[in-house]
């Protein structure tokens, strides 16, 4: 064990988690974490795999009974507990963001992002066991991912948590995205560290998320746990992280239930340094310049506008109306109701990036009705696609990158098998019955994974084409650019 925790040392000054004169403290919190008594330090020259060396300190941790051997939860918080031991105080790394930040805010990032993945905050190797697939579809390219490390989440439940009132135990956050959770071993987030920034004069702070659905995957959370929000001091949130990190997009979860995250009752944005599907959407209408704005509607199966314009002032003005107009819009053709008895259905689901001097926004508009036809959500997925998803459709799929359930990894290995006489009908592909007939009846012989992931990406395109509140038809897109053209008719063209 003490080889081990050697190596732990020597795993963080060659990461420059920690420099070599903080040795003596780090043998020091080891040996108390682990109930020992102290080690003497000898560097060890042929270093083994770190993967391999916290899974015997986890093996050692569980033999003294400090966790449960088997249990994975266990087994990340006392890890987060290990790496703490080894890396830099929540204070320093404010103070090295900052500065970094002064010279160039993406070297700020860097050392953020790489940090965060280095302590294992960010479980590389555990991600890397993800699926990931493109699919070119009737929008273009969409982005799928079946993911094993987050858990399916029921909407009814999601749907819930907004306006819950909880009671804060001791010591534990409110929720998995409170800055409490920073140096916390509740959640394993002892190895989380967080930064202050500061988004329309209030106080957030800037982390990145352990399930990384993209490349540097942040998340901006408010300083206080707050449901979420959409409303006009939104885009200003918005515009002034991208002037804070232009090489990053930030956009928001809707914040009503159904068509909202998974997170409502912490007020919170998405980041990061990656190209959604949304982005190279093709145009079905350029409306021309609006008060130095350019707008256009996007052909994408969520109704999207796209706002660009070089001056932050003017995109906010117009931005701000189409979601006032969006909010009391109403079309009961196309089951389009802004509120039922006062309760309000509509909203947006924001999104900005800077290309070059420009700055653009996509406004997707969103809606939350139920039905008796559509329990779940009349713009929502339904009921025929649930088998592959059920959850909300967030920002993230949204913008055309599909988080898909881990348990579809063994479904669709037992379809296959199924399929090719391996093994009778299992009980657990029951949902999947009439999918599977369909498969079956198409007379396809060479069916196997990828055959598999097409037919699952054909599903996720009907998925968002469900949540999409003006359909691509002829009444859907006349009634959308008749809203659109409502909105700034009475704006000055340029």
């Amino acid at each position: 064990m003490e080889k081990d925790l050697i190596q732990l040392i020597d795993y963080a000054i060659l990461h420059n988690l920690m420099p070599k004169e903080n040795i003596d403290q780090a043998i020091l919190l080891l040996s108390k974490a682990m109930h020992m008594d102290s080690f003497s330090y000898e560097k060890i020259e042929e270093l083994d795999d770190i993967e391999n060396v916290l899974a015997r300190l986890l093996d050692a941790a569980g033999e003294k009974n400090l966790i449960q051997k088997i249990s994975i939860d266990e087994r990340d918080a006392f890890e987060a507990k290990l790496f703490d031991c080894v890396m830099p105080s929540p204070v320093e790394v404010k103070e090295n963001f900052s500065k970094l930040y002064q010279n160039q805010p993406s070297k700020a990032t860097n050392y953020l992002y790489n940090l965060s993945k280095d302590v294992n905050y960010i479980k590389t190797k555990r991600l890397e066991k993800n699926i990931h697939w493109v699919y070119t579809g009737t929008y273009g390219n969409l982005e799928l991912t079946i993911n094993l490390s987050k858990p399916e989440k029921n909407p009814r439940e999601i749907a819930l948590l907004k306006n819950k009132v909880i009671e804060q135990e001791l010591g534990k956050p409110l929720c998995v995205i409170c800055k409490e959770n920073e140096q916390n071993y509740y959640n394993a987030r002892m190895n989380l560290r967080i930064v202050p920034i500061i988004l329309g004069s209030e106080k957030w702070h800037l982390q990145y998320s352990p399930y990384l659905y993209y490349p540097e995957h942040s998340i901006i959370l408010h300083d206080m746990h707050r449901p979420m929000k959409i409303g006009h001091q939104t885009f200003i949130y918005l515009l002034d992280f991208i002037d804070l990190f232009p090489t990053y997009f930030i956009g928001s979860n809707a914040d009503l239930p159904i068509v909202g995250g998974s997170i409502l009752n912490h007020d919170h944005f998405q980041g990061g340094k990656h190209h959604f599907p949304i982005e190279f959407a093709k145009e079905i209408r350029d409306f021309g310049k609006v008060s130095n704005v350019h707008v256009s509607h996007l052909f994408w199966p969520l109704s999207t506008i796209r706002l660009k314009s070089d001056n932050r002032d003017d995109l906010y003005n117009l931005a701000i109306k189409f979601l006032d107009q969006w909010k009391a819009y109403q079309n009961e053709e196309l089951d389009i109701l802004s509120n039922t008895n006062g309760v309000s259905h509509q909203t947006i689901t924001p999104i900005l990036r800077k290309r070059e001097d420009f700055y653009e926004m996509d406004i997707i508009l969103r809606n939350n009705r139920t039905s008796d036809l559509h329990p779940d959500g009349i713009f929502h997925p339904h009921e025929e696609v649930h088998h592959i998803k059920k959850e909300n459709i967030g920002l993230i799929e949204a913008m055309g990158l599909a988080i898909l359930p881990g348990r579809l990894k063994t479904e669709l290995q037992q379809i296959e098998d199924y399929l090719k006489n391996k093994i009778d009908f299992p009980d657990s592909l029951d949902k999947h019955k009439e999918w599977i007939q369909k498969i079956k009846n198409s007379g396809n012989k060479s069916i196997n994974q990828q055959y598999l992931l097409e037919e699952v990406a054909k599903i996720f395109e009907k998925v968002i084409e469900h949540s999409g509140v003006f359909k691509l038809d002829k009444k859907g897109m006349h009634a959308m650019h008749q809203f659109i053209l409502s909105v700034t008719k009475n704006t000055s063209a340029v």
